[in-house]
């Protein structure tokens, strides 16, 4: 197989040695800002939504500990990351110093991280099931998710700066290009599923990106 082959390309990714290594470093990388924002900046505000993601961040992990899958390595990082930005922007005020450029970012990669769960969950249940699912219901399936998502969390940003005085939220105009830029993730991510499933199977796909313990 040709190296400049775009499948060469995502199966050396996916089977990349340091792949998990990266991903637990970026797990030690969230504990370290959130145990900074709760002793040093004394923000215990958003040290404790830093607590919240690290566990978010550690269920991939959970799941692989108690099942027999392996998840893609991007995914988990890519998971890990949004979450990384979304709390080092708060705790070392990125949001602000960087605004709107750092903001704009973090959907980008949080779009295409909430697209690639949805993707695996498509693949594990296509998988498990035998069904043969279309290419256009996987883009529909990963894209129409990501978008919902979306909106709740603009939604709940205004929420928790109601109740808990944080400034999230910023206004309608700032909300409009938070979308612009989670569709632009979503959209890139599923065009390029759609390329791939052009010459390949959903079964195909899901036994190259999900492994399972021997």
């Amino acid at each position: 197989m040709k190296k400049d082959n775009p499948r060469y390309f995502i199966d050396a990714l996916l089977a990349w040695h340091y792949g998990n290594v990266v991903y637990y470093s970026s797990l030690g990388l969230l504990l370290f800002i959130s145990l900074f924002g709760l002793i040093i900046r004394q923000d215990i505000l958003r040290a404790e939504w830093g607590f919240i993601a690290l566990a978010i961040a550690l269920l991939p992990a959970l799941a692989e500990y108690l099942t027999p899958v392996i998840f893609p390595w991007p995914m988990k990082f890519l998971i890990t990351l949004s979450l990384i930005l979304h709390i080092a922007g708060g705790i070392f005020g990125f949001y602000f110093t960087f605004y709107p450029l750092y903001d704009k970012i973090g959907h980008l990669i949080s779009s295409m991280a909430i697209a690639f769960i949805f993707f695996v969950m498509i693949m594990i249940l296509a998988g498990m099931t035998g069904k043969n699912i279309s290419r256009t219901m996987v883009v529909i399936g990963i894209f129409v998710p990501v978008m919902l998502f979306s909106l709740a969390w603009e939604y709940a940003e205004l929420n928790i700066d109601i109740l808990a005085g944080s400034t999230y939220y910023v206004d309608a105009n700032d909300s409009f290009s938070d979308m612009v830029f989670n569709i632009i993730g979503a959209s890139y991510f599923v065009l390029n599923i759609h390329a791939y499933m052009k010459n390949e199977s959903l079964n195909s796909l899901y036994r190259r990106f999900i492994r399972w313990k021997n």
